[in-house]
């Protein structure tokens, strides 16, 4: 193998390989990557068993091969030379790196020991546009569980028919859900899949490009391919909680403020919230006030209000301030839909003018 391509593409590829890698005391060779020089091109792999990456960037090739060296060793070097060409070519297991100013070894393992690369066998796939996975992914995947005890709660929901696709997750104590109707997707019977939040998180980094993403699936596996990467992952097993009937549709109050404002208030607010993140939301119909209120015993005690438009009832309402910010985090319109029906029921957080989003939080009982 013998290789020449840019210091920077090189520098960012493998940046993004070695997030991939397991540390793995037990199987070395995980914590490795994978350089193959082929078709003009360096492909670069990595593997956690988990999930498994290929990068590919433009190079010089006069000579095809593999080699196999540790990516933390790799990436160190590669981030400390400038960004003018740099040529790699192998030495049996080891790969040697010459750029203008320095040349360079680093021992490698034998090529055998990597795992091989997962053949995705799924027959169903759909396209869409890298920037809209990214949003519908990253709008949902906050309202994940960190815990694997339930691993369907700890993944993102997602579910096609016909041409609508709908991205849902939840810890069972708020829940997202982000709908999109998409020309190119089409479904005649009912798939739902589960893709982990790890998978997730690493996939929402990988969309910064434009262009059109290819999404294949099967029972166990999900594959998308982009121009410049292909991402495999495993899926997870298990039921995803029905969810549909615990979102209201009938309201007795509603509110609309200015998000920046809420956001604003809420980042106030969030200095002095007790140990349980706990902050009162107060829907005032008389004067046209969104009330809030935290309160913590060794920091002091804090109230605020916002100009809102507010129908209905007036209550108020705890909740995990938490996750009020990471909700308002999702929304985009200048004016946000505030929704509920009670001060024991869930709060419905929306874009105003985008009702493609939605967001519930469960009121914190006994606080």
């Amino acid at each position: 193998m013998k290789i020449t391509c840019v210091g920077k593409n090189l520098k960012d590829a493998i940046i993004i390989a070695e997030r991939s890698t397991a540390k793995n005391q037990t199987l070395p060779i995980l914590n490795g990557v994978y350089l193959e020089a082929k078709n003009g091109k360096l492909h670069i792999r990595s593997t956690n068993l988990e999930i498994a990456l290929e990068v590919s960037i433009q190079g010089k090739v006069e000579k095809d091969g593999v080699v196999v060296v540790p990516a933390k060793s790799l990436g160190l070097f590669i981030s400390n030379v400038g960004d003018d060409a740099i040529t790699l070519q192998n030495q049996k297991d080891n790969l040697f790196i010459k750029t203008n100013k320095t040349e360079t070894t680093i021992k490698g393992y034998p090529i055998e020991e990597f795992p091989l690369f997962p053949k995705v066998e799924a027959p169903n796939h759909f396209t869409i546009s890298s920037t809209v996975l990214k949003d519908c992914l990253s709008s949902v995947v906050v309202a994940c569980s960190t815990s694997d005890i339930k691993p369907e709660l700890s993944s993102v929901f997602v579910r096609l028919f016909k041409n609508t696709i709908k991205f849902a997750a939840t810890d069972s104590f708020r829940l997202a859900e982000k709908t999109i109707v998409s020309k190119t997707v089409h479904a005649d019977t009912l798939v739902s899949i589960l893709i982990p939040q790890k998978s997730v998180l690493e996939l929402t980094k990988l969309l910064e490009n434009e262009g059109e993403t290819r999404v294949s699936y099967s029972k166990n596996q999900i594959l998308i391919e982009h121009n410049s990467f292909q991402f495999i992952s495993r899926l997870t097993e298990g039921v995803f909680p029905d969810y549909d009937q615990i979102i209201p549709k009938n309201f007795k109050t509603e509110a609309i403020a200015k998000r920046t404002e809420v956001v604003g208030a809420l980042r106030l607010a969030g200095v002095f919230v007790g140990r349980l993140n706990d902050v009162s939301l107060k829907f005032d119909h008389a004067r046209k006030k969104i009330g809030l209120h935290a309160s913590n015993q060794d920091v002091g005690e804090h109230t605020s209000e916002i100009d809102a438009v507010v129908n209905g009832e007036e209550f108020s309402v705890k909740y995990n301030w938490r996750y009020l910010m990471d909700g308002m985090g999702q929304l985009h319109s200048e004016y946000s839909l505030f929704s509920l029906s009670g001060d024991q029921t869930p709060l419905l957080i929306r874009d105003k003018a985008d009702n493609s989003f939605l967001y519930l939080i469960m009121p914190m009982r006994g606080v």
